[in-house]
């Protein structure tokens, strides 16, 4: 019969070995997350599968985006178990074991860090249909109201000019936008996310290193996620150059760059979102409920 002494070291030694295989674990998960957003950032044709599976999951971080193209098929809607439980999914039980490894924020806000998760495809699920986005159509009061909260994203100022030959062009010497109203609203939409992230990178001549020709890429995709949300026409950008403009950037800093896309493109395209969806229902339940003001479960 083992002694006390000899249990407790037998426990220890199994926990340090469930340390380092989980150690191990995330270290080969961070390797293929790396070899994923490298292959991304020299590939075309793979940075714009890239951009379009980012963009129908504009709350996932990049660096979890390209995992899931690294271990899916074909990826459409994404997220965990708890994310489809809250679509009022189910991922079914032969699926279970054939989602993407990605690192996942723990439940737990007091603990650091990241954890190892899955992320499943909306073909691994079953449940409730999903809720389609209704597009921007064009001449619709959505489209009006949601063209003039994405104008409240522009860092600069804004004056009408109808002798442009495109809809929209970011006037980097004056730090103004220009913007052709003979164009369609739809059209008009479009180039406006594009130039918007033009004016955004420039920071009113702050950063030195701006060049509309190299921050073409970066500008046109944030634009693309942002219509891409919206159902407005927008073609995916000319992604040709994209191994010479990221040749000089480390993996971890090609994640940081295509995050920071990401967040830009989603929080345009949260305040357009809450233009045309106000939360009117949650004010009713707030009032109905008024514990639910003072954080009340």
């Amino acid at each position: 019969m083992p002694s006390l002494s000899e249990i407790l070291k037998s426990k220890a030694e199994s926990k340090q070995q469930r340390a380092e295989n989980n150690k191990a674990a995330r270290d080969q998960l961070s390797q293929m997350r790396d070899g994923a957003l490298m292959a991304i950032t020299t590939n075309p044709d793979l940075y714009a599968r890239f951009l379009i599976l980012q963009a129908d999951n504009i709350s996932l971080s990049a660096g979890n985006i390209a995992l899931a193209l690294s271990q899916m098929a074909d990826p459409t809607r994404i997220g965990t178990t708890d994310f489809w439980h809250k679509q009022g999914r189910y991922v079914m039980d032969e699926e279970m074991q054939k989602g993407a490894a990605v690192f996942i924020p723990p439940r737990n806000q007091n603990f650091r860090g990241y954890l190892m998760g899955s992320y499943y495809d909306v073909s691994q699920t079953a449940g409730k249909p999903m809720r389609e986005p209704e597009p921007l159509a064009e001449g619709s009061d959505r489209m009006n109201t949601a063209f003039a909260a994405l104008l409240d994203t522009a860092p600069v100022g804004f004056i009408e000019n109808t002798g442009l030959d495109v809809p929209v062009r970011y006037n980097e010497g004056e730090c103004i936008l220009e913007i052709n109203t003979k164009y369609s609203t739809g059209q008009v939409f479009a180039a406006l996310a594009a130039e918007i992230s033009y004016a955004r990178l420039h920071d009113r001549g702050q950063n030195r290193d701006y060049d509309r020709g190299t921050f073409q890429l970066t500008a046109e995709s944030i634009g693309f996620m942002v219509c891409r949300r919206f159902g407005v026409d927008c073609p995916l950008p000319d992604a040709a150059g994209i191994q010479q403009f990221y040749s000089y950037y480390a993996p971890d800093e090609r994640g940081k760059s295509l995050d920071l896309m990401r967040e830009t493109a989603r929080n345009m395209g949260n305040t357009v979102e809450r233009s045309i969806q106000p939360r009117q229902q949650e004010h009713t339940a707030s009032r109905s409920n008024p514990r639910k003001q003072y954080g009340g479960r």
